[in-house]
């Protein structure tokens, strides 16, 4: 029996299914007191029982990260396996949001997609490489953490604090494909500012929505047509929608304010400095030809102390891209789709600011995250854990001695 026969043996599919539903079980969404609290304390168990040493991490009161370490020989590279414990709120689901029901071959309930079921497999993967006696050449990381869906403090604190490994895999839901980049995002919010007077006599005042309109049709015009010039070759062109507008106070009253909040992603073919740019410039420009116009633009948290949201990108020769496409090819017997992930995630975090060459890549598909139906397929529940595993045995394999 091969190395990677036997480790994947460890761990049954039906095994991984369970860890997987126990975590389900446990609601971690936004707005709980102590949100994550309960799972990191179910995390931190499994790891006791299975004899891999955990810890917690304190990034906000009563809410912890959980790191668990498994240690290697000292000869081979070091692996995170990380993702966050917080899910959004279960709205409208149509099942019991925790009971992990299993149908038709899926698991539902919330954060089966988003993202327990990359959790329960990275557990899973962990437990395998611990039962198989198998020694790695470097150390294997699990990282549960916080707030994601928010504010992402969990993986802020990792950067600040670590721990730091030689490479990072972030379980979004990427269905079993290598997302080896994504856009960076930043909300801007642009503050017009008018001057309020009755609605009888319009001319008095200035129309701040009237003066919004002007500046969305000038960005329409002038900078979208550039962004087809910064087509990246995997994660293609910037994006900018106008998420959010609010203005005015009454219908008889001309508007004195206008707030338009902008949902701005960008490729690593530009820079925050320069999305910032165009858009005080395409202010200014509205200035210098209307005097009554005036706007300020600045960062939607621009008063906080968070990350910038940067892009992910990493070589497509990177070792950790090569070890993921040997275990996808082992597990699913077809060679690894290299896609770019649809949305942010913690990696941009872990690859710009730790220095932590990271990719996407977990069970599920996108479109099931956040749904009224979350949901994961068993099938790649028990790939996600067979590619974990094997490429955890490929990254950190050590140096013969």
């Amino acid at each position: 029996m091969t190395d990677f026969q036997h480790l994947l043996n460890q761990v049954s599919p039906e095994e991984v299914y369970e860890i997987t539903a126990n975590l389900i079980k446990i609601p971690s969404y936004t707005g709980l007191k102590d949100q994550e609290k309960a799972i990191a304390e179910h995390i931190h168990r499994f790891f006791e029982k299975e004899g891999i040493p955990s810890y917690f991490q304190e990034p906000l009161p009563n809410r912890p990260n959980i790191i668990a370490t498994l240690k290697g020989n000292g000869t081979g590279k070091s692996l995170m396996l990380t993702g966050h414990m917080d899910t959004v709120p279960p709205y409208n689901m149509t099942r019991d949001p925790f009971s992990a029901n299993i149908e038709d071959g899926n698991m539902y309930g919330r954060g089966t997609c988003d993202m327990k079921g990359a959790l329960g497999t990275m557990m899973a993967a962990m437990a395998a490489i611990k039962r198989s006696g198998i020694v790695l050449g470097g150390d294997v990381i699990f990282a549960g953490v916080i707030n994601e869906e928010q504010l992402s403090e969990g993986t802020e604190y990792i950067v600040r604090n670590g721990p730091y490994t030689d490479a990072a895999i972030v379980g979004e839901p990427s269905d079993l494909n290598i997302a080896a980049g994504h856009r960076g995002l930043e909300w801007i919010e642009i503050d017009i500012i008018g001057k309020t007077t009755h609605g009888g006599t319009p001319t008095e005042g200035v129309n701040a929505i009237s003066k919004a309109a002007k500046l969305i049709t000038k960005i329409e015009d002038e900078l979208l047509p550039k962004f087809k010039d910064r087509k990246h070759p995997l994660i293609g062109e910037p994006l900018l929608n106008f998420g959010v507008i609010e203005g005015g106070d009454q219908p008889s009253s001309v508007a004195g304010r206008c707030s338009l909040y902008i949902d701005r992603r960008w490729t690593p073919l530009e820079s925050f400095e320069l999305i910032m740019g165009e858009l005080r410039s395409i202010v200014a420009d509205l200035q210098m030809s209307d005097n009554q116009f005036q706007a300020h633009v600045k960062r939607y948290f621009e008063d906080s102390n968070m990350m910038l949201h940067r892009p992910l990108e990493i070589d497509l020769d990177h070792p950790i891209v090569l070890a993921l496409e040997k275990g996808i090819h082992q597990s699913q017997k077809k060679p690894a789709d290299i896609i770019s992930f649809p949305a942010w995630t913690d990696a941009s975090l872990l690859s710009n600011y730790a220095n932590i060459p990271s990719v996407v890549f977990g069970p599920g598909h996108l479109k099931h995250a956040h749904s009224e139906d979350e949901l994961v397929p068993l099938a790649q529940l028990k790939g996600a854990y067979e590619i974990y595993a094997l490429t955890a045995l490929e990254f950190c394999k050590g140096v013969a001695t």
